[in-house]
């Protein structure tokens, strides 16, 4: 947690000052993908919404996982509050507001709205720091994989510029690691401990 914050205050201090070296050449590569990609991107991308956060904390629920539901409940809404507020804190405009020939019409944005940190990745990031504890262990890369999607469309629908996706990243992983905290996630299941057999000559 103490890391996720160091990034993301690093990161909002970067970008109140205008672009970072780098993220131009970055989004444009990713913003210049076939606009064809869309429809496989766009479904991945619906993990970073505000209302997959109630759809989950529903199926926490049926499952009988009531720390999860109450974490996601915290942490997921939580962040989407603090995400929007770190918009008017930073005031950086979304791509077309500061680089010239960006690939537009994938997504509509109103006018005038802000980019850092991004919402999607806030809630992803949150999301998935708090799913992972939940999953089998063959199954933990799933959220971290989904995050990265996420990250991935913004940029490909030009939404944001990668340092508005690590700054909501950082964010959405401190939420997430303060709603663990809070919650208190459950812990691995003991190993049952053999007894020691003697060695026999």
């Amino acid at each position: 947690m103490a890391v996720a914050l160091t990034v993301f205050g690093a990161s909002a201090a970067v970008a109140s000052q205008g672009l970072l070296r780098g993220e131009e050449r970055v989004f444009r590569l990713v913003n210049g993908l076939p606009d064809p990609l869309y429809v496989g991107i766009w479904p991945f991308m619906q993990f970073g919404v505000f209302v997959t956060i109630p759809i989950l904390i529903v199926v926490a629920l049926l499952m009988r996982r009531t720390r999860l539901a109450v974490a996601m409940a915290i942490g997921g809404i939580g962040v989407y509050l603090l995400a929007r507020v770190a918009k008017g804190w930073v005031d950086r405009g979304r791509p077309p507001a500061l680089l010239a020939d960006v690939t537009q019409g994938r997504e509509t944005f109103a006018g005038g709205s802000l980019g850092y940190p991004s919402g999607h990745a806030a809630v992803a990031g949150a999301l998935a720091v708090m799913l992972a504890p939940y999953l089998p262990a063959r199954w933990r890369w799933l959220p971290l994989a989904l995050l990265v999607i996420v990250a991935v469309g913004r940029l490909y629908v030009g939404a944001h510029l990668p340092l508005d996706l690590i700054g909501g990243a950082a964010l959405g992983v401190a939420a997430g690691c303060a709603a663990n905290l809070i919650v208190s996630v459950p812990g691995a299941p003991a190993q049952q401990s053999r007894p020691a057999q003697e060695a026999r000559p």
